[in-house]
């Protein structure tokens, strides 16, 4: 049984492993050549090399490994697309040791307190009405808000993306950058969800429809990409080992792009996938401990502390960065959950941070409990990929976790 049980653990590891191997081939010749104007500077560490592939099976033996509950899966993805990149980074631009370790012993905390008692919630009979409410009366205020002060129009073109955002932005809508997140990351993938769980084609199309529609005003590439990303994740999670198919997936990703630079000398793929999703996030977590590492902390006096604390910098912590490292104030340079741990509190923060991340998830695993699985997904998947761009508290409303939440809770049961 011992030795059935590590053959299993060894053959998921894999695929782990040789999507580590693809991102580190891919950075070193192709990202980093390519990008080192942007800082991806190539200053490779022999031994972090070597130890961040033990840093790697160490944190893979110690990560769940059932797919039972739905927090499980979330860390596998926050595993993947942000803490293994971040061991990229380290070996092959010589980062700080003691800020990789800290991730590290983040997760391990996560890991360890997935392990307590589940959190018990009170019943809610009319939830399947009040949730259907909810969406429907939420997705006519945002086509009615499109439509009073964006018009209807779509667009396709990545190319004209930013113009747009531009536009958008000075149009500067009254709770737009909620309502229009909410809908996009959360209300529209779970109806999708739904609609193709019950076979319901035009009803689906109709919700793609508007996703599009979001797409085209915004200039929001996550929304255009939120629907297919679902779609893999929903069928992913009913395979035998969704961890396994998780990380052949993004494999392919970072080869797609690796194919497309060699065969037609194209960076197009690999920047805007293999750079922006997985590199661009851990280099500049790795960012925010090189400057808060020399400078004080912030104590979330930029956020929910700003009315009892004194902020102590002339820009807010993205455009400290963007000016500090890039030259360039107007440049938001986000950062995900470990960076922003770091430069509110420290390595203290990654403690409470990592308690906070669990309570979150375990709130997650029971509001999910008896739903069907596949639309639980799409109703968690957006607010957790934000958490690689995003401060937590952040994510909780602006990118709808709380929210997701709430609509899990809300979901009728599988049996109904």
């Amino acid at each position: 049984m011992l030795v059935a049980i590590k053959k299993s653990t060894l053959w998921s590891f894999l695929p782990v492993l040789l999507f580590k191997i693809v991102l580190d081939l891919s950075y070193c010749f192709i990202i980093s050549p390519n990008y080192e104007y942007m800082r991806l500077y190539l200053n490779i560490n022999i031994f972090k090399i070597i130890e961040s592939y033990f840093l790697l099976f160490v944190i893979f033996i110690l990560m769940p490994k059932s797919s039972k509950q739905l927090s499980y899966i979330i860390v596998w993805l926050l595993i993947l697309l942000s803490y293994i990149p971040m061991l990229t980074i380290y070996a092959f631009m010589d980062e700080s040791r003691i800020f990789t370790y800290a991730d590290t012993l983040f997760w391990k905390l996560v890991f360890l307190l997935l392990q307590t008692p589940s959190i018990s919630l009170p019943s809610f009979k009319q939830k399947k009405i009040f949730l259907f409410s909810l969406l429907f009366f939420f997705g006519i205020i945002v086509f009615f808000m499109i439509y009073k002060y964006l018009g209807i129009s779509f667009n396709i073109d990545l190319i004209k993306v930013y113009d747009i955002r531009s536009q958008f932005a000075k149009k500067n809508i009254f709770l737009s950058g909620y309502l229009f997140t909410w809908q996009g990351y959360i209300l529209n993938p779970v109806f999708f969800a739904h609609f193709i769980r019950r076979k319901k084609l035009i009803h689906a199309t109709l919700i793609l429809v508007f996703q599009v529609l979001l797409f085209s005003v915004t200039g929001m590439k996550t929304f255009l990409f939120a629907i297919p990303f679902i779609l893999a994740l929903m069928w992913i999670i009913t395979r035998k080992s969704p961890l396994v198919y998780t990380a052949i997936g993004l494999t392919a990703i970072i080869l797609l792009g690796m194919l497309s630079y060699v065969l037609i000398d194209d960076i197009y793929v690999s920047s805007i996938l293999t750079r922006r999703i997985f590199l661009v996030p851990a280099q500049i977590s790795f960012l925010y401990y090189d400057f808060f590492s020399h400078h004080d902390y912030v104590f979330l006096s930029h956020s929910i502390f700003r009315f009892f604390l004194d902020y102590p910098y002339h820009l807010y912590p993205p455009n400290l960065i963007g000016e500090t490292y890039f030259n360039s104030p107007t440049m938001h340079s986000n950062t995900g959950v470990v960076g922003d741990a770091y430069f509110n509190f420290g390595f203290v923060g990654l403690a409470i941070w990592g308690i906070l991340l669990a309570i979150v998830l375990k709130l997650v695993d029971s509001c999910s409990k008896r739903k069907d699985k596949k639309v639980a997904i799409a109703a968690i998947a957006m607010p957790v990929i934000a958490l690689l761009n995003s401060a937590l508290l952040t994510d909780l409303l602006t990118h709808g976790f709380l929210l997701a939440i709430l609509v899990l809770y809300l979901l009728p049961n599988k049996e109904e």
